[in-house]
């Protein structure tokens, strides 16, 4: 039986604009270069994967790769084999997936509540930066977040008309999330689920039958990864993991993947406090977080104070607190971890917006407009300080975020939403502006496109350490590496690819022919000084290719 009330799906044309104009963010992401540092490493195996032909057993940089489960390199690698090795070829597959996120939050949403909010909730999930940074960025945490909010929509549709084939893609979505990024894939499908049937006494949906094929279904899907790292691993415990031997692929990924990290079993620990997420999250969900914290506090004290009659569902507020919870318990965290809990939190923000009076809306209006204020002044002194070359866009943007802050209010706009103008114009300055110059402080990247678009018949040589972005950009995962003591057994002219920190010791061994040099800088740890134009140049390091004989 439906719980929601159905309402007319209607689109204003402002609305049409700013789907299109997000569209057009998301496909210029698509074609953006790869970032290190997960992502780089992460097209430089599905590369490997694909030239390699190995899509049970995973190898990184020709060595045993024992950490994030498959199904990213899979999609990955099978893209580019049919789009060729480019950055779309390994993003659009991950990219795909999170517009199917949208339609189940949509789905979901109207499940339970109408299509008005199931409207507005896929408008908030669509418009926070995470979801942007899921098709630039791209790592497992897009694949995962995509694949539990899918799963649990479908579930809920499986238990309201009753048909198999929901549960069973369900399970099919739920064995992709544990593929995607381990066992947090089906705890952040059944925890939620199950803590929403026990708040709603649904005893015959708790204990039916048909789980026992969700569970088989998932288990059977698993096989060819358990497989995988069953063949690759456990039956070589000579094989030195992380500098251990009798390494179990099937307990790393089982076990101490996920669960170890809380237990203290795992060596991954940076240290970060429990409260981290709490700060991380301010970016990923902004410019919705102040209504998610606002949202929250009404849907606990909706269910704390509800008697008789029960709330609609308890999914997507169990799903955001516990999560967030299990994810903080961890003992090694990242911004990009929390994005798996984004789904939950968007249709909280939209349930919230629902309710707001017209007074309310004006008090979030009024917030809101010094976001926009701070997005027009950062516009405007990024040609002034940051980045000094002309760029006519930049300019448009500044007139364009000028003319919301003063002519917003008189458009025919609903209430909050107004702020979404806002958001455009931010993430277009960061998509098209922005990002495409600061991605050519990638040195690894700039120099293996000019090797691959100069000399691409020519043998080149890594200095000590390997590269996943120049393997990436070479188009070739076999590349080799040399140390500084074994340069004297090079008799052949050939180039080298190093880091300053080795250029006097090959000068003083090898007659250097050619000399390319590319800036470099670690461009997911941003700090004022690289940003600042008249700064930068003591902030960054160079990287060079040289011709040798």
């Amino acid at each position: 039986m439906k719980l929601a009330t159905e309402t007319k799906l209607h689109f204003t044309g402002f609305e049409k604009i700013i789907g299109i104009i997000i569209l057009l963010i998301h496909v210029n992401n698509l074609f953006l270069d790869i970032m290190k540092i997960d992502a780089a490493q992460y097209a430089s195996i599905s590369l490997e994967m694909l030239q390699n032909h190995s899509y049970l057993q995973v190898f990184d940089l020709q060595s045993d790769y024992l950490d994030k489960p498959p199904l990213l390199f899979w999609i990955s690698s099978w893209s580019m084999n049919a789009l060729g090795i480019c950055n779309f070829a390994y993003k659009i597959g991950a990219f795909l997936f999170l517009l199917l996120s949208l339609v189940a939050i949509f789905k979901f949403t109207t499940l339970y509540y109408n299509q008005k909010i199931a409207k507005n909730a896929v408008i908030v999930f669509a418009t926070c930066q995470a979801f942007f940074l899921m098709s630039n960025d791209v790592r497992t945490d897009g694949l995962l977040t995509s694949c539990v909010i899918i799963a649990i929509w479908l579930i809920a549709e499986y238990w309201h008309k009753n048909k198999l084939i929901y549960l069973f893609f369900a399970a099919v979505f739920t064995a992709f999330a544990m593929m995607a990024k381990g066992p947090i894939g089906i705890i952040a499908v059944l925890m939620p689920v199950g803590l929403h049937l026990l708040y709603q006494k649904q005893w015959n949906k708790i204990f039916n039958l048909s789980w026992l094929l969700y569970v088989f279904i998932v288990a059977v899907l698993l096989i060819p990864m358990s497989y995988g790292l069953y063949t690759q691993f456990d039956l070589h415990p000579e094989k030195i993991i992380s500098g251990k031997t009798h390494q179990s692929g099937l307990y790393f990924y089982y076990w101490l993947q996920s669960f170890g990290r809380i237990t203290g079993e795992s060596v991954w620990d940076n240290g970060l406090p429990w409260h981290f997420f709490i700060g991380s999250i301010t970016w990923d969900f902004f410019p919705w977080i102040l209504i998610l914290y606002a949202g929250l506090f009404v849907q606990i004290k909706k269910v704390v104070t509800a008697k008789n009659q029960k709330v609609t569902e308890i999914i997507t507020l169990t799903g955001f607190i516990l999560l967030f919870a299990l994810l903080s318990l961890s003992k090694y965290k990242l911004p990009h971890y929390i994005f798996v809990t984004l789904p939950f939190a968007s249709i909280i923000c939209a349930v919230y917006i629902d309710k707001l009076t017209q007074k309310q809306h004006l008090i979030w209006e009024r917030i809101y407009f010094a976001f926009g204020v701070l997005v027009a002044i950062l516009i405007t002194i990024y040609p002034l300080f940051f980045f000094t070359e002309v760029n006519y866009l930049n300019y448009l943007l500044i007139g364009l975020q000028l003319f919301l802050l003063l002519k917003l209010k008189k458009l025919p706009i609903n209430g909050i939403f107004r702020l979404i103008g806002y958001v455009i114009v931010l993430n277009v300055f960061l998509s098209f502006v922005f990002y495409p110059k600061l991605l050519t402080f990638q040195a690894d990247a700039m120099a293996g496109k000019w090797f691959y678009e100069n000399k691409p018949k020519d043998k080149v040589y890594f200095v000590n350490e390997k590269s996943h972005l120049f393997n990436f950009y070479t188009k070739n995962s076999k590349q080799q590496s040399i140390s500084i003591k074994d340069l004297g057994s090079i008799h052949e002219s050939c180039w080298l690819y190093t880091n300053g920190d080795n250029l006097s010791e090959i000068q003083k061994t090898k007659t250097i022919l050619e000399t390319k040099k590319f800036a470099d800088y670690p461009i997911t740890r941003l700090k004022l000084g690289f940003l600042l134009e008249s700064k930068r140049p003591e902030m960054l390091k160079y990287n060079y290719l040289l011709k040798i004989k």
